[in-house]
């Protein structure tokens, strides 16, 4: 299993203080920043897009973990890749040609990832994976608050023996706090998306107590 990877998602900053919150991110040296692209028709919620990912790019080296929950993000992938994002992620259920952006992310020399949804069964990924460097696994439906669900735990495990010996990352994204953060990674995650959790209070100290649950 790769490292331990800590993507704080600053869609759950303040928005009017983006700098400044990446500022802190970048003190706290997480290794990846999440980046929420929704159309509002994949999932209710507007949120950033291509030009968003292009100047947050200018604000930082962090590397950009770029979430895309769009419909038919074959359109728009390269133009992701050309603003910036060093990891993008796909849901499998948005595009009926999952492989084919996978294999556009990765011509533009980024990695590539898939995204599940809670119901969706991790079947899914059986024929992309040698073509994935990152399976993100949603803990409740995206775009959507809701309670973290303990039962997909299961669901993680069964993916990471998927994987056999291949590189590849399982990220967790949902709910995702210090009451919670062990147990993704005891059944197999090793990237951990945060927001509400991270930048309610004290960012640092926040931070911290995620790390120090995964030292546990």
């Amino acid at each position: 299993m790769s490292g331990l990877k800590l993507s704080p998602s600053i869609y759950g900053a303040d928005l009017g203080d983006l700098r400044g919150a990446i500022r802190q991110l970048e003190a706290a040296k997480v290794e990846l920043l999440h980046v929420d692209v929704m159309d509002g028709h994949f999932v209710y919620n507007m949120g950033f897009g291509v030009d968003h990912v292009r100047q947050i790019k200018n604000m930082t080296s962090i590397p950009l973990d770029v979430h895309l929950m769009i419909e038919r993000p074959e359109r728009l992938v390269e133009d992701f890749c050309k603003a910036g994002a060093d990891m993008i992620t796909v849901h499998a259920e948005s595009t009926t040609r999952l492989l084919s952006c996978l294999e556009k992310i990765k011509a533009n020399g980024k990695k590539a990832g898939i995204v599940l949804c809670p119901a969706t069964h991790e079947s899914i990924l059986q024929y992309c994976l040698d073509s994935t460097d990152m399976v993100l696994q949603m803990m409740y439906n995206p775009g959507e608050v809701s309670l973290f669900h303990d039962n997909l735990l299961e669901k993680l495990t069964s993916i990471r023996k998927m994987f056999g010996d291949r590189d590849i990352d399982l990220e967790v994204d949902g709910g995702i706090t210090d009451k919670n953060i062990k147990k993704v990674k005891d059944a197999g995650a090793n990237v951990f998306v945060s927001g509400g959790f991270v930048f309610k209070g004290d960012v640092a100290e926040n931070i911290q107590k995620l790390r120090d649950e995964l030292a546990k």
